[in-house]
């Protein structure tokens, strides 16, 4: 299944993505909020799989400068012509179209502060988002710091047969047609996630009941916090 078409075919029939995250707030507001509003272009916040860009807009608005990538040409589209209307096309420092695994590679090492990623990594295979997470790591500053959204066992059409480890093709709820989907357990989280240049600081989990009457339709979310350190 070619992801890339998957993902343009959805963001051409849906409108997706005007509002950001509100962990994404949370995690932007806690580690950055403390400086002034004039200084913190200097601040590089990169998002992989943007899509058209809420995440970013956000940060955009509250004066930090970003970075995108999107595998659908069309959300990227969507990410600049956003940014243009509001007049905040200063802020943007690129969006790119593409898989974020070959992107990241686009980028020099350690000049990044944060790196977001909502439901990026969970379209990708295990052994794919590891080496994915390595490259993030590496375009981070020291003492920069990542979030990552990610769906938990439980979620709502993660069931059935695995078509990789703990992924899925997804037939039915809000995530059913959008390609292989891999949920994440909390045994998962440090199998993934520890590197040799990295530490877990906070883990958190949301559940969205869809239809409090079917306790089954439910998205379940981990939220991990990370940060950069010397390699150990």
């Amino acid at each position: 299944m070619d992801s890339a078409k998957v993902w343009e075919n959805i963001f051409q029939q849906k409108e997706w993505g005007k509002y950001p995250h509100l962990a994404v707030v949370k995690f932007i507001a806690k580690n950055f909020y403390r400086f002034e509003k004039n200084k913190r272009k200097n601040i590089k916040i990169l998002e992989i799989g943007c899509g058209a860009g809420a995440n970013l807009w956000f940060c955009a608005r509250e004066g930090f400068s970003v970075y995108g990538i999107d595998l659908s040409k069309t959300a990227i589209e969507r990410l600049k012509k956003r940014f243009k209307e509001e007049g905040l096309l200063d802020r943007l420092l690129g969006a790119f179209v593409g898989d974020c695994y070959c992107k990241l590679d686009d980028l020099k090492d350690e000049s990044i502060d944060a790196i977001l990623d909502v439901e990026c990594l969970c379209y990708n295979p295990f052994d794919k988002s590891k080496i994915i997470l390595e490259k993030c790591f590496n375009k981070l500053k020291q003492g920069g710091v990542m979030l990552s959204i990610t769906f938990a066992d439980g979620t709502w059409g993660l069931k059935g047969k695995e078509v990789d480890y703990h992924a899925v093709l997804p037939k039915e709820g809000p995530l059913a047609n959008t390609g292989i989907c891999r949920y994440t357990t909390l045994d998962d989280i440090s199998r993934l996630y520890k590197l040799k240049n990295n530490v877990i600081t906070n883990v958190g989990k949301i559940d969205w009941y869809l239809d409090i009457e079917n306790k089954e339709k439910v998205i379940k979310e981990w939220v991990i916090e990370l940060k950069k350190v010397k390699r150990q």
